[in-house]
């Protein structure tokens, strides 16, 4: 319950003395209240001040109401000017302390003098406001009080305050502002209905005078207190209570213009969307909104324009022909100014209000038609899409002797083609997702026909042309494809108007090819800009011949560029719109998309073949290098027969012999090696011999990476074998020896810093140990020639397994990786780890063999090491020439104006590569100790020549028939 007291008080010399007012929370079953809390600081100074006085007389007006009850007390009060001076002084105490709180508020009570009400008996009255609500407390000055309730009044009635009786034990019911469907909210507000509620005898006819005298009070209680929901109600029942004949064009303009409109767009909206033909041009549902608003303006006629087909001119359209045929447009003209008003309209794309057409000099022409003679003030709307397009011109008449028209039936005509247009637009972005939807399928479809057959680019031709044509409804196409080198056109595919169950077909004909600087297509594809062309007779660019020669007639022209990576590859053109005049900006958005798959698919195709082309130009290539690469059946033949000198075979056994002056015999020298270390059984001899000689074909002559330089490393290999016998299988002395015949297979004398410096192919192929890569690659080809795989013998797993040797021995002779896997080897010998059965040790060990062997001609006699570095060198150089050439410094060691540094480099090299390498070596295998001490021995002079002690001579220059200048 909520409860009414007191709160502040102030002595007039009037009667009525006192003053309160409460914002009373106190809710629940109790008497209690909350009044002086809910107060502004500012205010509660001055309520604390007269509490305890006021208690005592408040208790005195709930006694004199309790005795009482409540009867009418207006009539009275409002003849006192002092009072109603006294209510607005209340408000504005509340206006400026509460303001807050006060706006909430919707029930008021008061309390007046007690001497007016009559006696009744009765029990104490509480105020039952339900929820927050404002009271106002008048209390007499001595002691006494009324309490005034504001009527709980509904809308719409009359507004009169209801008398109530309240008998003891009885509430007061004061509706709170969620009871109340509209009720006073402000003091502005509360002080009108004060004044007017408190009329005596108040009756209809004074509440409506009074409202007639105080217009201003109306239009505040509205503005205040009324919402927006109940004003849209009053306005529908106002505007439903007219006959039709009534509405003014002005009223109408209003009737657009506030709230009420949404729903009646709503329902055009709705109506609009039923009607519209997603696949259709809609002329005649235009023609139905044009009669309505034709009604709606109170015109006497109209016209509704399309445009013609070149979208350049009018056409007028009737909804039947002649004999009730179909629809019909009928040419009006061009769209230029300076003729009609349709026009005009159309050039301008704005609206245009003529009152007096005949008396306007922009249009001669008038309407442009017949009936134009009693046509008077004329509004020409233009009916646009969303994107701006121009559908349709709608013209309104007037004749002579009426009203022109005016803003008011320009609104309205306006409104009506505005939310048309936007049902329009809708109906349009529909039809565009469905044709997204149909564009998405399609370009499931060429993906899965491209998949499936990309050899086949005519059929994927086809296919993209065949749905270019679906996508902007044109009637032909064609697709021309660019050639760049010759600056031409071309195409081999033809659309010729045909069709074959439902779908265009397309002829396969002689290749016909023009200059690129000719016609649309050429430009396109010299621009890579888009063309849409309405009338291609108007262009200059146009070539007539294609027509005249063919009987076809071209109207208009969308010309697409499809581009793959910044340059135009193939050119579509799409002729002859067949639904429509011309091809639309949402055509031209269409077909970009379509054209960037195209774009992909067409470059994809072209990669393919020229991808294929490639593959038989490398097939023609290797068919030519193997010819050259391959021994003759002479050669083969020959080393089957070849027999080594006596001399050799002691020789063949000491890590120092040197081949160089058997040449002729290094094939049957390293034959000899694989029967004396394998078995003569352990590869057919045929095979063998025929591997060999090719092995030694595809060695370059390059000054030290040559044939030579693989048999020494294999004749090393073959002597550390031999001194360690039972330690490694019949199948790793096999690849071993084989790798070290291989590991520099093709080797071009450049380094692999080299290559993959300046990008070589093979660098692009082989990131990492590039030359070792492809020696092994190399080797594999040799081995798939016919007769020349050597472990035909062999099942399928130590065939493997034996590839797989020699890839890691030849791969092992990247210097790189030496370091890494001679460190990794030092550390397992120096804690005794090491274990020749693990695998990873195993391979480890052999890749250190690899190396050794490769430095091999360290380990020669010093003539013949010191020849070898001259060779090494001379291959050094050549690459730093080729670096200088390009404006690059190469590294001392191949910088030939450094030649001088020769010894101190090679002193450098021994001490931390080689020795190194062969101190390891004798540690794993001490019979290979020989190789140790004759790297010492060589070591040794080279740091007598880097100390000045002796002359370096070199015993022999390299031949000069010997190439330098190495092939890529």
């Amino acid at each position: 319950m909520y409860s009414v007291r007191p709160v502040r008080g102030c002595c007039t010399g009037h009667p009525v003395a006192a003053v309160g007012i409460v914002c009373s929370l106190t809710s629940g079953s109790g008497n209690g209240s909350v009044s002086l809390e809910s107060a502004r600081p500012m205010a509660r100074p001055l309520l604390r001040s007269q509490i305890q006085e006021q208690e005592q007389r408040f208790s005195n007006v709930k006694t004199e109401l309790t005795r009482r009850g409540f009867c009418s007390v207006f009539k009275p009060l409002l003849r006192h000017e002092a009072l109603r001076v006294l209510f607005r002084k209340a408000q504005r105490i509340a206006a400026s302390e509460l303001t807050p709180a006060f706006s909430r508020l919707s029930s008021f009570c008061c309390c007046t003098s007690t001497a007016e009400l009559p006696r009744r008996g009765g029990g104490p009255i509480a105020a039952n406001l339900g929820q927050r609500c404002w009271v106002i407390a008048l209390v007499e000055e001595g002691g006494g009080g009324t309490l005034l309730s504001s009527p709980s009044f509904k809308p719409r009635t009359k507004l009169q305050l209801q008398r109530r009786t309240f008998l003891r034990g009885s509430s007061l019911p004061l509706r709170s502002q969620s009871d109340m469907e509209d009720g006073p909210s402000s003091t502005s507000c509360f002080r009108r209905l004060t004044d007017c509620f408190l009329g005596a005898n108040l009756t209809d006819e004074k509440v409506k005078a009074y409202l007639s005298l105080h217009p201003q009070m109306l239009d505040e209680f509205v503005l205040e207190s009324v919402s927006a929901e109940t004003l849209d109600r009053w306005l529908k029942r106002k505007t439903s209570s007219r006959p039709a004949d009534d509405t003014s064009a002005k009223e109408v303009s209003r009737q657009y213009q506030d709230t009420n409109m949404q729903g009646v767009v709503y329902e055009l909206n709705s109506y609009m969307e039923q009607r519209l033909d997603t696949g259709g041009d809609n002329k005649l549902l235009l023609y139905e909104l044009s009669n309505i608003i034709k009604a709606a303006t109170k015109a006497d006629g109209f016209a509704l324009y399309f445009l013609g087909e070149c979208n350049n001119s009018l056409c007028l359209f009737t909804p039947t022909a002649a004999k009730d045929g179909p629809p019909s447009l009928v040419p009006s003209g061009p769209i230029t100014l300076g003729t009609t008003i349709a026009a005009y309209v159309a050039k301008t794309r704005k609206t245009l209000l003529v009152e007096d057409i005949m008396g306007d000099e922009r249009f001669p022409d008038g309407t442009g038609q017949d009936s134009g003679i009693h046509v008077h003030s004329v509004l020409c709307l233009p009916i646009l899409t969303a994107i701006g397009d121009l559908i349709a011109i709608l013209e309104l008449h007037r004749h002579w002797g009426k009203e022109p028209f005016n803003l008011s039936h320009q609104e309205v005509a306006t409104a009506n083609l505005a939310w048309a247009s936007v049902a329009i637009h809708q109906v349009q972005v529909c039809r565009g997702l469905a044709k997204q939807t149909e564009l998405n399928d399609f370009l499931l479809d060429v993906s899965k026909t491209y998949f499936d057959n990309i050899v086949a680019i005519d059929s994927l031709l086809e296919h993209i042309m065949i749905y270019a044509k679906n996508l902007v409804n044109a009637d032909r196409c064609a697709l021309f494809q660019v050639d760049h080198n010759n600056k031409e056109l071309y195409s081999d595919l033809f659309d010729i108007g045909e069709e074959k169950e439902g779908k265009p077909v397309f002829r396969k004909t002689k290749e016909i090819r023009f200059s690129i600087d000719k016609g649309i297509a050429g430009q396109v594809a010299r621009t890579g800009e888009v063309l849409n062309i309405p009338d291609a007779y108007a262009d200059p660019r146009f070539n007539r011949e294609v027509d005249l020669k063919t009987g076809y007639t071209t109207r208009n022209i969308l010309c697409m560029p499809i581009v793959s990576r910044g340059s135009v590859i193939g050119v579509v053109q799409m002729v002859n719109k067949l639904s429509g005049s011309a091809f639309t900006k949402t055509d031209e958005n269409n077909f970009k998309m379509f054209a960037v798959f195209c774009a992909l698919a067409l470059h994809c195709a072209n990669m393919y073949h020229r991808i294929r082309h490639s593959e038989c130009i490398y097939r023609v290539t290797m068919e030519k290098l193997s010819y050259h690469s391959i021994c003759t059946s002479e050669e083969w033949k020959t080393l089957t027969q070849l027999n080594l000198p006596a001399p050799i075979y002691k020789e063949i056994e000491m890590f120092h012999f040197d081949i160089s002056p058997f040449e002729e015999i290094w094939p049957a020298v390293f034959v000899y090696m694989i029967h004396n270390s394998c078995g003569k059984t352990s590869f057919e001899l045929e095979k063998l011999c025929r591997f060999t000689m090719s092995v030694r074909k595809n060695y370059r002559r390059v000054p030290y990476h040559n044939w030579k330089h693989a048999v020494t490393v294999a004749h090393c290999m073959y002597a550390i074998l031999q001194k360690t016998s039972g330690i490694f299988t019949e199948l790793e002395k096999k690849g071993l020896l084989i790798a070290c015949l291989c590991h520099d297979l093709d080797h071009r004398g450049y380094s692999n810093a080299y290559l993959q410096k300046f990008d070589h192919p093979l660098a692009a192929l082989y990131s990492t140990s590039t030359m070792e890569q492809h020696h092994f690659s190399q080797t594999v080809s040799i081995l798939q020639l016919e007769g020349h795989n050597i472990f035909s013998n062999l099942n399928s797993n130590e065939y493997e397994q034996v590839l797989e040797i020699i890839r890691k021995a030849i791969i092992a002779t990247d210097l790189a990786l030496y370091f890494n896997n001679h460190q990794q080897l030092t550390e397992l010998l120096t804690m005794g780890a090491l274990d020749l059965n693990n695998h990873s040790h195993r391979d480890r060990v052999i890749g250190l063999m690899m190396t050794a062997c490769d430095l091999c001609s360290v380990t020669k006699q010093w003539q013949i090491t010191r020849l070898t570095a001259n060779d090494i060198y001379a291959e050094f150089w050549a690459e730093g020439d080729e670096m200088k050439k390009i404006g690059i410094q190469p590294i001392p060691m191949m910088d030939r104006d450094k030649k001088n540094e020769v010894p101190q480099g090679q002193v450098g090299f021994y001490n931390s590569v080689a020795i190194p390498c062969y101190m390891t070596l004798s540690e794993l295998f001490p019979p290979s100790g020989p190789l140790l001490k004759a790297c010492k021995e060589n070591l040794g002079h080279w740091e007598q020549i880097a100390r000045g002690e002796v002359e370096d001579i070199v015993p022999s220059r390299p031949c000069d028939s010997v190439p330098v200048k190495v092939d890529n």
